[in-house]
């Protein structure tokens, strides 16, 4: 198996995005950005995290009695690129306090895991720490995925109503009395549905289902929306669509200027640059691969 296949593959597995930190034997804290971390038994309740070998905080993880997981929550992105960094203080600004086991922790932190190590295990490359857990920490934090090498707000999908009907390949849908949605008229339904994807939307459904798409339909959350052929509105209806600009969508994340730096590295062009606006949200616009305005913004109530 080469590397590259490899690695391709694992970038498709959603991961959680985590934190290790502990005090090493010279009194200093220590912390990194796990790329591995999962549940691994429950009785006794044990969780095992990997560290590169290569890694300057190694040493210190493998000799440690105790260490803290801290499992981030959406917008928290910087956080991990922070204790991904090399040749920084990890530490520097501050956001970490002494919590659980009096082990450097996020206070706002999705859920945190205070363990005692149970065992460092042999993992090729890495090393895997066995940790016992000793004391937890949950808040109602949305948290913080990564997947295809980005990060995500995870979504909190609605569970399927009894005895809906079966057969949607890409995603169940709610009751039908509680949903409305925009349809989007797109020259390009699948170029658009990548677009809101890059956004936080998902596929839901699709017609036809092989091929290519005259209708994609997405949700983020509880929000929904469909991308639809520009030919849709004279099928159905007998009318022509005008030119565009036909819509604005406005859409609300979580760190928009991460939201921002994703879309202009897909080539999307930015409209308006962020500014801070007096209501308490700061915005950017970017353009629709139709040339449709998107207000992207997020909240600077934090």
């Amino acid at each position: 198996m080469d590397t590259v296949s490899f690695t391709a593959a694992m970038a498709r597995v959603p991961s959680p995005v985590t934190v290790v930190t502990t005090y090493g034997a010279d009194g200093l804290p220590y912390g990194f950005t796990a790329g591995s971390f999962v549940s691994a038994s429950l009785e006794p309740p044990l969780v095992l995290v990997c560290l590169d070998k290569g890694a300057s905080t190694h040493p210190a993880f493998a000799t440690t009695e105790r260490f803290l997981v801290n499992v981030l929550g959406a917008g928290q992105q910087e956080v991990a690129r922070r204790f991904a960094a090399s040749g920084t203080d990890r530490f520097a600004s501050g956001d970490m306090r002494p919590l659980e086991g009096g082990l450097p922790g996020l206070p706002d932190a999705c859920a945190r895991i205070a363990c005692r190590l149970h065992s460092v295990l042999d993992a090729g490359d890495h090393t895997a720490l066995l940790g016992r857990v000793e004391q937890t920490f949950t808040s109602e934090r949305t948290p913080l995925v990564h997947v295809d090498r980005l990060f995500h707000r995870a979504v909190r999908d609605r569970p399927e109503p009894a005895g809906a009907a079966e057969g949607n390949a890409l995603g169940s849908q709610p009751p039908m009395t509680e949903r409305a949605f925009p349809l989007i008229f797109a020259e390009r339904v699948g170029m658009t549905a990548d677009f809101y994807e890059l956004l936080g939307y998902t596929r839901q459904s699709q017609n036809p289902p092989q091929g290519e798409p005259t209708y994609i339909g997405m949700r983020r959350g509880s929000a929904e929306i469909a991308v639809v052929s520009t030919d849709w509105p004279r099928t159905q209806c007998g009318l022509a669509p005008g030119p565009g600009p036909r819509f604005e969508m406005f859409v609300l994340v979580d760190d928009l200027d991460t939201t921002l730096k994703q879309l202009t590295d897909a080539q999307v062009p930015v409209l308006r640059a962020p500014a801070d606006m007096p209501w308490g949200e700061r915005i950017a616009h970017v353009l629709d691969p139709d040339g449709n305005p998107v207000a992207v913004a997020c909240s600077t109530h934090r």
